[in-house]
């Protein structure tokens, strides 16, 4: 299994938006082939949203990412970040 993970310093003031964009994204993510799981999270207390997912492989999550394009562009998502996201892959065993 692989997982991805996303921190994002989110815009003050956009917290809510991002997190609806970032379920849309979640939803589309769970539709593809080899999804396992996946969550969006906001962090209590701080501007943060992390979002993880876990997927059969990491070809799966890269055909995933690459499919679910177009919802981050409908939602302008990269507007609503302070800072670009940092990201991190584990192999889950």
């Amino acid at each position: 299994m692989f997982c991805g993970m996303a921190t994002t310093p989110v815009k003050p003031g956009r917290e809510e938006d991002l997190i609806a964009a970032a379920r849309d994204h979640a939803e589309a993510l769970r539709a593809q082939p080899g999804c396992l799981a996946t969550y969006v999270l906001l962090e209590r207390g701080a501007a943060r949203q992390v979002s993880i997912s876990v997927f059969e492989s990491e070809e799966a999550f890269q055909r995933a990412v690459e499919a679910t394009r177009p919802v981050i562009a409908k939602h302008r998502i990269d507007q609503m970040w302070a800072s670009p996201s940092s990201f991190a892959f584990f192999d889950v065993r």
